[in-house]
């Protein structure tokens, strides 16, 4: 009798540590899923535009600090020229504040315009940006030329949030930077699954430093890219 007690004690052990088993299998396996999930969505275009939005506000205290050392050295030189001839001193000094508030910049502009051209080529780009729990895929399509809407894929990657710098939030452009210098240009415009302001505390719940220097957008303004389905 004690013998058939033990047997089926035995066997309802079994059976408990069999579905403890099963129920971690199942647990692995959801958060398996969850981890391949995509959670956010993102898909920008890239472009002369674009690109002179971001340039503009990487290199904004760079072309101010140029600008003032140009406006210094010349009010300096006009102002000891001013000793010697009051006019010509005067002309110095006004054409330095011409040259650093007006023409500097204005030449800096022109300069990323060309280079942007030159780097873009007859081309129109599209990039696509997947947020995952763990990690983002970055999708990069291009046309065969500007008059194509025929995007074909180029390049893929994938980038892990702990191998990123930080992130910038500007006017309606998000800038994700993978190093001080570099970064990738997501429109907020572009968002085809999740909301703004909850990719923004995804990415703040990864520890990455974000710096919001942006108005704030209306949700019902996002709308979805329409040069591609998601």
């Amino acid at each position: 009798m004690e013998d058939k007690e033990k047997i089926e004690e035995e066997k309802i052990n079994k059976d408990i540590q069999l579905e403890d088993t099963e129920n971690k299998i199942e647990e692995k396996e959801k958060q398996v899923q969850r981890s391949d999930e995509v959670l956010f969505k993102n898909t920008s275009r890239l472009n002369e535009e674009e690109l002179l939005v971001f340039q503009n506000y990487a290199l904004k205290k760079t072309i101010i600090t140029m600008a003032i050392a140009i406006v210094a050295v010349f009010v300096l030189a006009g102002v000891g020229l001013c000793f010697i001839e009051l006019y010509l001193g005067i002309t110095v000094i006004v054409a330095g504040f011409l040259g650093g508030v007006v023409l500097f910049p204005y030449m800096m502009k022109d300069s990323m315009k060309k280079q942007n051209k030159l780097m873009l080529g007859d081309k129109k780009y599209l990039n696509t940006f997947e947020f995952y729990n763990d990690y983002m895929i970055i999708s990069n399509e291009a046309t065969a030329s500007l008059t194509s809407n025929d995007y074909k894929e180029e390049a893929n990657s994938r980038v892990t949030y702990e191998s990123l710098f930080r992130v910038d939030i500007y006017k309606t452009y998000i800038f994700i930077y993978i190093n001080k210098a570099q970064s990738f240009v997501l429109n907020q415009r572009g968002m085809t699954k999740g909301v703004v302001d909850d990719l923004i505390q995804f990415l703040k719940s990864k520890g990455l430093k974000v710096i919001d220097k942006k108005g704030k957008v209306d949700e019902s303004e996002i709308i979805k890219n329409k040069s591609k389905k998601a």
